[in-house]
């Protein structure tokens, strides 16, 4: 069910039906479902170090953070520069645990027929972003990525959605960003842009406290919001508080 999130009368929601050029996703749990591939990696890796890896629930609370600070906080140490090469390591060495949540494919397809750019911003490394894209079949889609070292600041911080619509040619209020954590929402809102938040991955529905624009429970949602006008779309549920 797509739900509009906004605490306004429907007739204010009209407007931010506009035609998009662009969409913006973040990776992990949000184009691919890289469950097991972000827990295998933790609990691998702290338990490798003698260190209780905490459940997967509390771990999926972090997902979107820096990894540095994931780890200092899940191991207590001042330096992880070790844990973080074991985690990507893990990582690289175990990249087929990275799928494609149902329909993905065919909803880029959608989006490019439609003359959409499309990019993917994340905090995770570029090599195996690039590598988890390419065996899921979802480069070819991508207009551009960009990736942990192509940024100072990783998101919650604008830098990587604008670096992202700056190569596109795309200003901020032509373009939707969509993901499944406070972080990519809100480095949408700073950069601009319309947000939308996916409750199929790590966050669930915790997703709308960070106040998205819109919220999707499965990717096919994305279709109809970003290509349709608002009559194409029967199945309006205004949430309110």
């Amino acid at each position: 069910m797509l739900h509009v999130y906004y605490a306004c009368v429907f007739l204010d929601i009209i407007p931010l039906m506009r035609k998009f050029k662009a969409a913006l996703f973040d990776l992990d749990g949000t184009l691919l479902d890289t469950s097991e591939f972000i827990f295998q990696a933790f609990e691998n890796t702290l338990s490798s170090h003698g260190i209780q890896p905490p459940s997967r629930h509390e771990i999926s609370k972090l997902v979107g953070k820096p990894l540095e600070y994931c780890y200092k906080l899940l191991s207590g140490l001042a330096n992880v520069d070790e844990l973080c090469v074991e985690h990507r390591l893990f990582q690289a060495n175990h990249l087929k645990l990275a799928k494609t949540y149902p329909g993905t494919g065919e909803v880029l397809q959608a989006l490019k027929s439609a003359d959409l750019k499309i990019a993917t911003v994340t905090t995770r490394q570029r090599e195996t972003s690039l590598r988890t894209l390419e065996i899921t079949n979802l480069i070819s889609y991508m207009d551009y990525v960009v990736a942990l070292e192509d940024v100072e600041n990783l998101k919650p911080h604008p830098e990587p959605v604008l670096k992202a619509l700056n190569f596109l040619n795309v200003e901020p209020e032509g373009a939707v960003m969509v993901g499944d954590t406070d972080v990519d929402i809100l480095a949408g809102k700073n950069a601009g842009t319309i947000t939308v938040g996916a409750t199929y991955g790590f966050r669930g529905m915790q997703i709308k406290d960070s106040d998205p624009d819109f919220i999707i429970d499965d990717i096919k949602e994305i279709i109809p919001l970003i290509l349709a006008t608002p009559e194409a779309i029967p199945d309006w549920q205004l949430l309110r508080d």
